[in-house]
């Protein structure tokens, strides 16, 4: 079950916008996907970020889509998991 605190999405985010989403490990990746479709997000969305074959603007617009939805629900000192 993956569980995403606020410094480990934080910490996913930064590396994204400095590196791209190709520096993120695909662990991270499918863990925030899941987190996405548990809080909501469409499941083509959450598909879209984890495909490697998704073209990298697609992917980022993906990743920053499941960002904000799931970082309404975590908190600095709770942990959200799907």
């Amino acid at each position: 079950m993956p569980t995403i605190t606020r410094v480990t999405l934080d910490g996913l985010g930064q590396q994204v916008a400095d590196q791209g989403i190709t520096a993120a490990t695909p662990e991270a990746l499918e863990a925030l996907a899941q987190l996405g479709e548990a809080t909501g997000v469409s499941p083509v969305v959450c598909e879209v970020l984890v495909d490697p074959a998704e073209p990298e603007a697609a992917r980022a617009r993906a990743f920053s889509r499941i960002a904000c939805a799931v970082s309404g629900r975590v908190r600095s000192a709770h942990v959200l998991a799907a």
